[in-house]
């Protein structure tokens, strides 16, 4: 198991516990989600990533990756994709456009860890297949935050079962 693999169960061990979490709550309760400045900040971030992606700028991209980012898929979980080679592709080939929703942060110090989901915004009906759940691990490089790992997979399936993780609808949360 690698350290950064290692580091990821941990933090996620410790995300159950923590009480340093924001979440932006996106279900639909007929008025407006509440954003914390932190998801805020988090949102403007893998945005501005986003937008680097889709516009070809590999150099804005670059700014916002760590040196030794690497990217890792629920797929393939031991192949990660390192920095140069996952610029190299997600300018080849950004996907289809996305809106990203249910962002949590937890911040640990100078390292903060951003779930959330992406879902295609160009498909006018909802397709669960499509959905990607990603969580990123950022932290703080000088005044900055810098992205180190990217850890994503299909959030789709809901048939299988997760030791842990409760199968009954989630809480309503207000922050």
């Amino acid at each position: 198991m690698s350290r950064f693999l290692a580091a990821a169960c941990l933090s996620f061990a410790a995300l159950a516990g923590s009480q340093q979490a924001t979440a932006a709550d996106t279900r639909p309760t007929g008025g407006n989600p509440t954003v914390t400045r932190t998801v805020k900040l988090f949102m403007e971030l893998e945005g501005a990533l986003d937008v680097g992606v889709r516009s070809g700028n590999a150099a804005a991209v670059g700014k916002t990756l760590a040196e030794d980012f690497e990217m890792r898929v629920a797929s393939m979980p031991g192949n990660p994709t390192p920095r140069a080679e996952w610029i190299r592709l997600a300018l080849a080939n950004p996907g289809p456009p996305v809106r990203i929703e249910q962002m949590a942060v937890h911040e640990f110090g100078t390292v903060a860890v951003v779930s959330f989901m992406q879902r295609p915004s160009s498909k006018p009906k909802h397709d669960p297949s499509l959905d990607v759940a990603t969580v990123d691990v950022w932290r703080r490089a000088g005044d900055a935050w810098v992205l180190a790992v990217r850890y994503s997979g299909p959030a789709g399936a809901t048939d299988f079962a997760i030791p842990g993780v409760s199968r009954e609808p989630p809480i309503e949360k207000r922050y």
